[in-house]
């Protein structure tokens, strides 16, 4: 509803350059998002568009009402009127005292969900968290790549011809922007995540690495190396009480590889030579050992 008695025309006149917005909903569906609210007293106004920042977006939440329809809490919103017409409303900046991640430290970045999600990610200064209550999963994850080919094909041959790429061709509006994709990684099997009962490292192969650069945990193809990575080392299968391993291998360290570092190698030195005198040992030790066992010579008497 928008009324244009002549009091009301008068003071709207007399306050374009801007208005505070309360906002009643957001449609996110549009190629730019749109609000609908209301400014001053008798004016509210539908499908104001509200530009998002690029790369950035966000949706807030609806208004609260009471029984009789009326907002008793909501979203609020800065307005400006392009031109100084009030037929011309933006919305630019949207915030919600309700939600609003607050009380923060000079210098502290953060995005976040509702109140009642309590997910954020925030950077402070004692370092970036990912945060999230413990019935939610936090997941990084690769997602399958999709054909964007012929989309740009045909953006190109619209550029080409003068056709305008901000509206509609041929009457239909041209399909832009982008979708959310985070459902399409959940049977994908390429991710790291973070749940309750469990932390999850998916994918074709999975390392586990130290600063030094060097894999001391390497599963790939459904076997498990330990001690170095398949083919960086010589494995023999680990033996249990119950029996040797199926699929478990470990590092066998007097048998490395020629790339392997020297200063590897020259750890088998030292039991290379102890097995050396061992084996001396034993076999002198033998001797010494048979000579106090033989009988004694009996002795002529004379």
């Amino acid at each position: 509803m928008h009324r244009a008695t002549p009091a009301y025309t008068s003071f709207r006149a007399y306050s374009a350059g801007g208005a505070r917005a309360i906002i009643d909903a957001v449609d996110d569906s549009k190629l730019m998002q749109a609000m609908s609210g209301g400014f001053m007293k008798a004016e509210s106004r539908k499908g104001v568009e509200s530009p998002q920042n690029y790369g950035f977006t966000s949706v807030v939440h609806d208004a609260d009402k009471d029984a009789q329809g009326n907002i008793i809490a909501c979203a609020e919103g800065l307005i400006s009127f392009l031109g100084g017409s009030r037929s011309l409303p933006m919305c630019g900046v949207m915030d919600d005292r309700r939600h609003r991640l607050w009380n923060l430290a000079k210098g502290d970045v953060a995005m976040f969900r509702g109140k009642d999600d309590q997910q954020q990610f925030h950077l402070s200064g004692d370092g970036g968290y990912w945060s999230a209550p413990d019935n939610k999963t936090v997941r990084m994850q690769l997602v399958p790549q999709k054909q964007q080919q012929g989309a740009q094909q045909q953006a190109a041959q619209r550029d080409s011809s003068g056709g305008s790429t901000g509206g509609s061709q041929g009457g239909q509006q041209q399909q832009k922007g982008q979708q959310a994709v985070y459902k399409d990684g959940k049977d994908n099997g390429l991710y790291v995540d973070v749940t309750k009962d469990r932390t999850t490292l998916s994918g074709k192969e999975a390392h586990l690495k130290q600063s030094d650069g060097t894999t001391y945990v390497h599963v790939v193809g459904g076997e498990v190396y330990l001690g170095a990575e398949k083919g960086k080392a010589s494995f023999g299968k680990v033996s249990t009480d119950a029996g040797v391993s199926v699929n478990v291998y470990a590092k066998v360290g007097s048998m490395m590889l020629a790339d392997e570092p020297a200063s590897n190698r020259r750890h088998l030195v030292i039991p290379a030579i102890a097995l050396l005198f061992g084996m001396l040992g034993g076999i002198a030790g033998n001797a010494i050992t048979t000579s106090l066992a033989a009988p004694p010579v009996p002795c002529a008497v004379h």
